[in-house]
């Protein structure tokens, strides 16, 4: 398995932002999952599989972190590059949602957007 990776310590809210250059894997983990992931067991990972050329992560608890961007398989690598930055937190942020996330996370992220959208309206006079 071929892969790029970003170690750092970040905090709750805190927003990880990834910029890649085609579609592939992006996997945001603890420093324990890291360490499964590489040795080949079983690991927990936030993320999935992305399109589009950046992606946002709003990390759920302090910890040391792991970015890995694939970098397709052992035997059919593919070359990438990557970029990733730690920004602070933003209440108007949204974690990206993956290709590859279940339903039910893609029809929750459609529905924070839509309360997000109707914030941002503004109010209209009523006389």
């Amino acid at each position: 398995m071929k892969f790029l990776y970003k170690k750092f310590q970040a905090k709750k809210k805190e927003i990880v932002e990834v910029m890649i250059d085609r579609p592939t894997k992006v996997r945001f983990m603890t420093a324990v999952d890291f360490k499964r992931y590489k040795n080949g067991r079983s690991f927990n990972f936030f993320g999935g599989t992305f399109e589009g050329s950046l992606v946002r992560f709003v990390l759920p608890y302090d910890s040391v972190w792991h970015v890995v961007v694939e970098k397709g398989s052992h035997y059919k690598p593919m070359e990438l590059s990557a970029q990733c930055r730690v920004l602070p937190p933003d209440r108007q942020a949204l974690s990206s949602v993956a290709l590859d996330a279940p339903a039910h996370v893609r029809e929750a992220e459609q529905q924070a957007q839509i309360l997000m959208d109707n914030e941002e309206a503004p109010m209209q006079d009523q006389g």
